[in-house]
């Protein structure tokens, strides 16, 4: 036994959600879960239900096709990068948390 700590080299919850988000592409704009859990290497039980918090916040959206793409709460967080007076992290951090913890952050 070495003594050193173990350390956990699994990516954090935050790690996987951006591992999600970061599927989706011009290229493929729209993804099954299926296809989701092949691009992330996430098991299918994780990608359902990140995806179903991501969905209820609005950060992606279910297509009729069972598909999801990026949602419309992305798309306004993504309009504020373009404005000085506002940053970008103090609105997406928090409100991020709150989906995927289930905390509040300030």
């Amino acid at each position: 036994m070495s003594g050193g700590r173990k350390t956990d080299t699994r990516p954090t919850v935050a790690g996987r959600v951006m591992s999600i988000l970061s599927s989706f592409s011009t290229e493929h704009p729209a993804l099954g879960l299926a296809e989701i859990s092949r691009s992330t290497g996430l098991p299918a039980s994780t990608v359902f239900r990140l995806v179903r918090e991501l969905c209820a916040w609005g950060a992606v959206e279910r297509m009729a096709d069972r598909r999801y793409r990026i949602g419309p709460r992305l798309v306004e967080l993504a309009g504020l990068r373009g404005s000085p007076d506002r940053d970008l992290g103090s609105a997406v951090v928090p409100a991020a948390a709150t989906t995927v913890l289930g905390e509040n952050v300030r």
